[in-house]
Protein backbone atom coordinates (compact mmCIF):
# COMPACT_ATOMS: atom_id res chain seq x y z
CA UNK A 1 0.00 0.00 0.00
CA UNK A 2 2.89 2.38 0.83
CA UNK A 3 4.33 2.17 -2.72
CA UNK A 4 0.88 2.74 -4.19
CA UNK A 5 0.45 5.99 -2.22
CA UNK A 6 3.85 7.29 -3.29
CA UNK A 7 3.02 6.60 -6.93
CA UNK A 8 -0.16 8.63 -6.65
CA UNK A 9 1.52 11.75 -5.22
CA UNK A 10 0.75 14.96 -7.09
CA UNK A 11 3.45 16.08 -9.54
CA UNK A 12 1.49 19.03 -10.88
CA UNK A 13 3.33 21.95 -12.41
CA UNK A 14 1.92 25.36 -11.58
CA UNK A 15 2.27 28.12 -14.15
CA UNK A 16 1.34 31.79 -13.93
CA UNK A 17 1.58 34.42 -16.69
CA UNK A 18 3.50 37.54 -15.66
CA UNK A 19 4.80 40.74 -17.21
CA UNK A 20 8.12 40.21 -18.97
CA UNK A 21 11.17 42.09 -17.62
CA UNK A 22 12.49 45.21 -19.33
CA UNK A 23 15.31 44.54 -21.81
CA UNK A 24 18.11 47.03 -22.48
CA UNK A 25 21.20 46.96 -24.69
CA UNK A 26 24.45 47.91 -22.96
CA UNK A 27 25.52 51.26 -24.43
CA UNK A 28 29.25 50.53 -24.59
CA UNK A 29 28.74 46.89 -25.62
CA UNK A 30 26.05 47.25 -28.30
CA UNK A 31 28.51 47.00 -31.21
CA UNK A 32 31.08 44.36 -32.06
CA UNK A 33 34.02 44.27 -34.48
CA UNK A 34 36.39 41.53 -35.58
CA UNK A 35 39.44 41.05 -37.74
CA UNK A 36 41.73 38.21 -38.80
CA UNK A 37 44.67 40.63 -38.78
CA UNK A 38 46.50 41.41 -35.55
CA UNK A 39 46.66 43.95 -34.12
CA UNK A 40 43.07 44.88 -34.89
CA UNK A 41 42.53 48.39 -36.19
CA UNK A 42 39.80 50.39 -37.87
CA UNK A 43 41.55 49.75 -41.21
CA UNK A 44 41.55 45.93 -41.11
CA UNK A 45 38.08 45.01 -39.88
CA UNK A 46 36.39 41.95 -41.36
CA UNK A 47 32.93 42.86 -40.09
CA UNK A 48 31.00 44.81 -37.52
CA UNK A 49 27.83 43.75 -35.78
CA UNK A 50 25.14 45.45 -33.75
CA UNK A 51 22.47 44.20 -31.39
CA UNK A 52 19.41 45.53 -33.17
CA UNK A 53 16.21 44.28 -31.56
CA UNK A 54 14.61 41.75 -29.25
CA UNK A 55 11.28 40.01 -28.72
CA UNK A 56 9.84 37.60 -26.21
CA UNK A 57 8.75 34.52 -28.16
CA UNK A 58 5.94 33.69 -25.76
CA UNK A 59 4.46 34.76 -22.46
CA UNK A 60 6.76 35.13 -19.50
CA UNK A 61 5.74 32.56 -16.92
CA UNK A 62 6.34 31.50 -13.36
CA UNK A 63 6.85 27.73 -13.48
CA UNK A 64 7.44 26.05 -10.12
CA UNK A 65 8.84 29.19 -8.48
CA UNK A 66 11.07 30.14 -11.45
CA UNK A 67 10.40 32.97 -13.90
CA UNK A 68 11.02 31.66 -17.40
CA UNK A 69 11.08 33.56 -20.67
CA UNK A 70 12.34 32.95 -24.19
CA UNK A 71 14.16 36.01 -25.47
CA UNK A 72 14.93 36.25 -29.18
CA UNK A 73 17.72 38.65 -30.19
CA UNK A 74 18.39 40.16 -33.62
CA UNK A 75 21.97 40.94 -34.69
CA UNK A 76 22.87 42.88 -37.84
CA UNK A 77 26.30 42.08 -39.33
CA UNK A 78 27.98 44.37 -41.88
CA UNK A 79 30.91 43.03 -43.91
CA UNK A 80 34.06 45.03 -44.60
CA UNK A 81 37.19 43.20 -45.73
CA UNK A 82 35.84 39.68 -45.56
CA UNK A 83 37.81 36.71 -46.83
CA UNK A 84 35.59 33.99 -45.35
CA UNK A 85 31.96 34.14 -44.32
CA UNK A 86 31.77 32.56 -40.83
CA UNK A 87 30.78 35.00 -38.11
CA UNK A 88 31.11 34.37 -34.37
CA UNK A 89 29.56 36.90 -31.99
CA UNK A 90 30.12 36.40 -28.24
CA UNK A 91 27.53 38.13 -26.07
CA UNK A 92 26.17 38.17 -22.54
CA UNK A 93 22.77 38.47 -20.91
CA UNK A 94 22.86 40.01 -17.43
CA UNK A 95 19.99 40.10 -14.96
CA UNK A 96 19.92 43.15 -12.68
CA UNK A 97 17.89 43.40 -9.48
CA UNK A 98 15.92 46.44 -8.33
CA UNK A 99 19.15 48.06 -7.05
CA UNK A 100 20.88 47.60 -10.45
CA UNK A 101 23.14 44.88 -9.07
CA UNK A 102 24.04 41.93 -11.30
CA UNK A 103 22.33 38.84 -9.90
CA UNK A 104 23.06 36.55 -12.84
CA UNK A 105 25.10 36.66 -16.02
CA UNK A 106 24.94 34.13 -18.81
CA UNK A 107 27.34 33.94 -21.75
CA UNK A 108 26.43 32.92 -25.29
CA UNK A 109 27.67 33.09 -28.83
CA UNK A 110 25.92 33.16 -32.12
CA UNK A 111 27.54 31.67 -35.18
CA UNK A 112 26.45 32.17 -38.74
CA UNK A 113 27.56 32.92 -42.26
CA UNK A 114 27.45 36.19 -44.11
CA UNK A 115 25.14 36.27 -47.08
CA UNK A 116 26.44 36.95 -50.57
CA UNK A 117 24.89 38.99 -53.33
CA UNK A 118 24.38 36.49 -56.15
CA UNK A 119 25.19 39.01 -58.88
CA UNK A 120 28.24 40.75 -57.43
CA UNK A 121 29.49 37.79 -55.32
CA UNK A 122 30.21 40.27 -52.51
CA UNK A 123 29.18 39.75 -48.92
CA UNK A 124 26.17 41.79 -47.83
CA UNK A 125 24.49 42.89 -44.60
CA UNK A 126 23.22 39.81 -42.80
CA UNK A 127 20.67 39.29 -40.03
CA UNK A 128 21.33 36.63 -37.39
CA UNK A 129 18.94 35.64 -34.60
CA UNK A 130 19.47 33.74 -31.38
CA UNK A 131 16.94 32.69 -28.77
CA UNK A 132 18.00 32.32 -25.16
CA UNK A 133 15.98 31.04 -22.20
CA UNK A 134 15.98 33.30 -19.17
CA UNK A 135 15.42 31.82 -15.73
CA UNK A 136 15.02 33.86 -12.55
CA UNK A 137 13.97 32.94 -9.05
CA UNK A 138 10.43 34.12 -8.35
CA UNK A 139 10.54 33.88 -4.56
CA UNK A 140 9.51 37.53 -4.32
CA UNK A 141 7.52 38.27 -7.46
CA UNK A 142 6.95 41.97 -6.63
CA UNK A 143 10.72 42.53 -6.38
CA UNK A 144 11.31 40.62 -9.62
CA UNK A 145 8.95 42.98 -11.43
CA UNK A 146 11.74 45.55 -11.11
CA UNK A 147 14.41 43.25 -12.59
CA UNK A 148 16.02 44.26 -15.86
CA UNK A 149 17.78 42.30 -18.57
CA UNK A 150 20.92 43.80 -20.12
CA UNK A 151 22.35 42.41 -23.38
CA UNK A 152 25.80 43.27 -24.71
CA UNK A 153 28.78 41.96 -26.64
CA UNK A 154 31.87 40.62 -24.89
CA UNK A 155 34.67 42.94 -25.97
CA UNK A 156 38.36 43.11 -25.12
CA UNK A 157 40.10 46.41 -24.30
CA UNK A 158 41.37 46.97 -27.86
CA UNK A 159 37.92 46.52 -29.41
CA UNK A 160 36.39 48.85 -26.82
CA UNK A 161 39.07 51.42 -27.58
CA UNK A 162 38.35 51.28 -31.33
CA UNK A 163 34.58 51.44 -30.87
CA UNK A 164 34.62 54.32 -28.42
Amino acid sequence: TFFFLIGCASNSITTTNIACPNVFFATEHKKYIDSNTKPISIDNLNYSAEINNYAFNSDCLIINDMIQAELSLLFIVNPYQVEVSPVNLPFYVAILNEMNEVVDMQYYQIEGNLKKDLKTKKYIETELTKTVTLQLSSLDYQVNLRNAVIVGFMLDKKKLEILN
